[in-house]
Protein backbone atom coordinates (compact mmCIF):
# COMPACT_ATOMS: atom_id res chain seq x y z
CA UNK A 1 0.00 0.00 0.00
CA UNK A 2 2.71 2.23 0.74
CA UNK A 3 4.45 1.71 -2.15
CA UNK A 4 1.21 2.78 -4.27
CA UNK A 5 0.44 5.69 -2.41
CA UNK A 6 4.08 6.85 -3.14
CA UNK A 7 3.86 5.41 -7.32
CA UNK A 8 0.75 8.34 -6.88
CA UNK A 9 2.96 11.10 -5.44
CA UNK A 10 5.66 10.04 -8.22
CA UNK A 11 2.78 10.55 -10.39
CA UNK A 12 1.93 13.86 -9.61
CA UNK A 13 5.62 15.09 -9.60
CA UNK A 14 6.31 13.91 -13.07
CA UNK A 15 8.53 11.04 -11.70
CA UNK A 16 6.04 7.96 -12.46
CA UNK A 17 3.73 7.51 -15.24
CA UNK A 18 0.60 4.71 -15.14
CA UNK A 19 2.90 1.24 -16.11
CA UNK A 20 4.29 1.85 -12.54
CA UNK A 21 0.86 1.35 -10.97
CA UNK A 22 -0.59 -2.12 -10.51
CA UNK A 23 -2.92 -3.40 -12.81
CA UNK A 24 -5.42 -3.98 -10.63
CA UNK A 25 -9.42 -3.74 -10.61
CA UNK A 26 -9.93 -3.57 -6.99
CA UNK A 27 -7.55 -0.74 -6.89
CA UNK A 28 -9.25 0.82 -9.47
CA UNK A 29 -12.77 0.42 -7.88
CA UNK A 30 -11.27 1.77 -5.00
CA UNK A 31 -10.48 5.03 -6.10
CA UNK A 32 -13.13 5.50 -8.22
CA UNK A 33 -15.18 4.95 -4.86
CA UNK A 34 -12.93 7.13 -3.10
CA UNK A 35 -12.94 9.94 -5.55
CA UNK A 36 -16.73 10.22 -5.64
CA UNK A 37 -16.50 10.24 -1.91
CA UNK A 38 -14.00 13.03 -2.06
CA UNK A 39 -16.19 15.18 -5.02
CA UNK A 40 -19.63 14.14 -3.15
CA UNK A 41 -18.07 15.58 0.06
CA UNK A 42 -16.02 18.52 -0.71
CA UNK A 43 -18.96 19.34 -2.84
CA UNK A 44 -21.31 19.44 -0.27
CA UNK A 45 -19.60 21.17 2.25
CA UNK A 46 -18.51 24.00 0.13
CA UNK A 47 -21.48 24.58 -2.58
CA UNK A 48 -24.61 23.12 -0.46
CA UNK A 49 -27.11 24.64 -2.97
CA UNK A 50 -25.62 22.32 -5.89
CA UNK A 51 -27.98 19.57 -6.45
CA UNK A 52 -27.11 15.66 -7.25
CA UNK A 53 -23.53 15.93 -6.29
CA UNK A 54 -23.18 12.09 -6.20
CA UNK A 55 -25.25 11.14 -9.28
CA UNK A 56 -22.89 13.98 -11.27
CA UNK A 57 -19.98 12.29 -9.24
CA UNK A 58 -20.61 8.81 -10.33
CA UNK A 59 -21.55 9.93 -13.95
CA UNK A 60 -18.76 11.98 -14.62
CA UNK A 61 -16.49 9.28 -13.31
CA UNK A 62 -18.13 6.05 -15.48
CA UNK A 63 -18.56 8.32 -18.51
CA UNK A 64 -14.33 9.32 -17.98
CA UNK A 65 -13.56 5.45 -17.83
CA UNK A 66 -15.85 4.65 -20.66
CA UNK A 67 -13.78 7.31 -23.02
CA UNK A 68 -10.70 5.98 -21.42
CA UNK A 69 -11.60 2.57 -22.97
CA UNK A 70 -12.84 3.32 -26.03
CA UNK A 71 -9.15 5.75 -26.69
CA UNK A 72 -7.37 2.61 -25.49
CA UNK A 73 -8.99 0.23 -27.78
CA UNK A 74 -8.75 2.71 -30.64
CA UNK A 75 -5.17 2.90 -30.25
CA UNK A 76 -4.53 -0.57 -29.23
CA UNK A 77 -3.41 -0.54 -26.05
CA UNK A 78 -6.91 -1.86 -24.20
CA UNK A 79 -4.60 -3.71 -21.63
CA UNK A 80 -3.71 -0.89 -20.67
CA UNK A 81 -7.02 0.52 -18.97
CA UNK A 82 -6.80 -0.79 -15.30
CA UNK A 83 -3.20 1.33 -14.72
CA UNK A 84 -4.36 4.39 -16.57
CA UNK A 85 -7.41 4.93 -15.65
CA UNK A 86 -6.45 3.92 -11.67
CA UNK A 87 -3.58 6.72 -12.39
CA UNK A 88 -6.23 9.43 -13.97
CA UNK A 89 -8.63 8.72 -11.03
CA UNK A 90 -6.08 8.98 -8.53
CA UNK A 91 -4.81 12.45 -9.84
CA UNK A 92 -8.30 13.60 -9.81
CA UNK A 93 -8.63 12.18 -6.14
CA UNK A 94 -5.16 14.28 -5.27
CA UNK A 95 -6.18 16.93 -6.88
CA UNK A 96 -10.15 17.26 -5.34
CA UNK A 97 -9.52 18.24 -2.07
CA UNK A 98 -7.64 21.86 -3.50
CA UNK A 99 -9.45 22.13 -6.69
CA UNK A 100 -12.93 22.20 -5.28
CA UNK A 101 -12.30 24.86 -2.46
CA UNK A 102 -10.49 27.02 -5.23
CA UNK A 103 -13.76 26.32 -7.41
CA UNK A 104 -15.84 26.83 -5.09
CA UNK A 105 -14.40 30.06 -3.68
CA UNK A 106 -14.39 31.48 -7.38
CA UNK A 107 -17.52 30.86 -8.81
CA UNK A 108 -19.20 34.21 -10.03
CA UNK A 109 -22.42 35.21 -8.52
CA UNK A 110 -25.47 35.50 -10.73
CA UNK A 111 -25.63 39.55 -10.73
CA UNK A 112 -22.50 40.51 -9.68
CA UNK A 113 -19.10 41.59 -12.33
CA UNK A 114 -17.07 38.47 -12.18
CA UNK A 115 -13.38 39.50 -10.63
CA UNK A 116 -10.14 37.86 -11.73
CA UNK A 117 -8.82 37.14 -8.40
CA UNK A 118 -5.24 35.87 -7.47
CA UNK A 119 -7.74 32.47 -6.63
CA UNK A 120 -9.00 32.15 -10.09
CA UNK A 121 -5.53 32.56 -11.19
CA UNK A 122 -4.82 29.61 -9.18
CA UNK A 123 -7.91 27.69 -10.01
CA UNK A 124 -6.68 28.44 -13.76
CA UNK A 125 -2.91 27.06 -13.11
CA UNK A 126 -4.22 23.89 -11.57
CA UNK A 127 -6.31 23.43 -14.24
CA UNK A 128 -3.26 23.71 -16.92
CA UNK A 129 -1.56 21.54 -14.56
CA UNK A 130 -4.00 18.73 -14.85
CA UNK A 131 -4.83 18.86 -18.48
CA UNK A 132 -0.82 18.09 -18.68
CA UNK A 133 -0.59 15.98 -16.48
CA UNK A 134 -3.44 13.81 -17.49
CA UNK A 135 -1.90 13.87 -20.93
CA UNK A 136 1.10 13.28 -20.13
CA UNK A 137 -0.60 9.99 -18.12
CA UNK A 138 -2.33 9.29 -21.27
CA UNK A 139 0.81 9.70 -23.72
CA UNK A 140 2.78 6.83 -21.59
CA UNK A 141 -0.55 4.66 -22.11
CA UNK A 142 -1.24 4.88 -26.12
CA UNK A 143 2.60 6.03 -27.34
CA UNK A 144 1.36 9.39 -28.95
CA UNK A 145 2.69 12.35 -28.96
CA UNK A 146 1.70 14.70 -26.04
CA UNK A 147 -0.09 17.41 -27.92
CA UNK A 148 -1.94 14.62 -29.39
CA UNK A 149 -2.54 13.06 -25.87
CA UNK A 150 -3.61 16.91 -24.23
CA UNK A 151 -6.33 17.49 -27.32
CA UNK A 152 -7.54 13.80 -26.76
CA UNK A 153 -8.06 14.15 -23.21
CA UNK A 154 -9.74 17.35 -23.64
CA UNK A 155 -12.21 15.87 -26.08
CA UNK A 156 -12.51 13.27 -23.46
CA UNK A 157 -13.96 16.61 -20.80
CA UNK A 158 -15.43 17.62 -23.32
CA UNK A 159 -17.63 14.55 -23.82
CA UNK A 160 -18.48 13.73 -19.80
CA UNK A 161 -19.36 17.70 -19.74
CA UNK A 162 -21.84 16.61 -22.79
CA UNK A 163 -23.40 13.64 -21.42
CA UNK A 164 -23.82 15.22 -18.02
CA UNK A 165 -25.78 18.12 -19.39
CA UNK A 166 -27.90 15.47 -21.89
CA UNK A 167 -28.96 13.86 -19.07
CA UNK A 168 -30.01 16.80 -16.67
CA UNK A 169 -27.09 15.93 -14.28
CA UNK A 170 -25.16 19.13 -12.73
CA UNK A 171 -27.31 21.20 -15.18
CA UNK A 172 -25.82 24.80 -15.13
CA UNK A 173 -27.37 27.85 -13.72
CA UNK A 174 -30.12 29.53 -15.77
Amino acid sequence: MNSTLKTFLDLLSLRAGPEDLPSSPQLLVGVFVLLVVVQTGFGAWLMPNEAALLPQALLSGLVSLGWLALVLRLFGKPERFLQTGTAMLGVACAFAPIAIPVLAAVRPIPGQPVVVSPLAVLAFLISLYLIYLNGRILRSAIERPLFQCIVLFLLGEFFVFTVTLALGVGSPDA
